[in-house]
């Protein structure tokens, strides 16, 4: 894994005016947890880091409000930049078998494979994401 240093702290001035976001890699053998809102396309769950919070811990409370999982290990993925926003990726494995439920704004919560992401209405900058970090990865889950 990666150094967890930009992770584990707060960076209270956001990179000349960028956005952080923290997201999540959920792993169940060859699938990965997806979370959807109303209308809207698949998403990883995630969410911006809000002032005086560390990545991680957004990590932690955005899977905690939108699949209603806690988690008490999340390992550092890595960190890319992408339009203005600094996204920290961090990976999970299933350790427990509560079921995801959606939450506040979330509208569903599905397990999706590698060979069935492009079947499904993923957002692009994710599918990118995916690929761009399916080396850093603890499985072999990679989108094809």
């Amino acid at each position: 894994m990666g150094s967890t240093t930009g992770a584990s702290q707060a960076n209270p001035a956001a990179r000349k005016g960028l956005k952080q976001r923290a997201t999540v890699i959920y792993r169940r053998d060859e699938q990965i947890l997806f979370v959807r809102k109303r209308n809207a396309k698949w998403n990883l769950p995630g969410g911006r880091v809000e002032e005086g919070e560390t990545p991680l811990q957004a990590a932690v409370r955005e899977m905690a409000e939108e699949t209603g999982l806690t988690f008490d290990n999340l390992c550092y993925v890595s960190e890319y930049e992408e339009d203005r926003v600094i996204h920290f990726l961090f990976e999970a494995t299933r350790t427990t078998s509560k079921k995801p439920k959606p939450c506040n704004e979330i509208d569903d919560c599905r397990w999706i494979s590698a060979k069935d992401v492009d079947k499904r209405n993923v957002r692009d900058p994710i599918r990118s994401l995916l690929k761009r970090c399916a080396s850093k990865l603890q499985s072999s889950w990679a989108v094809h």
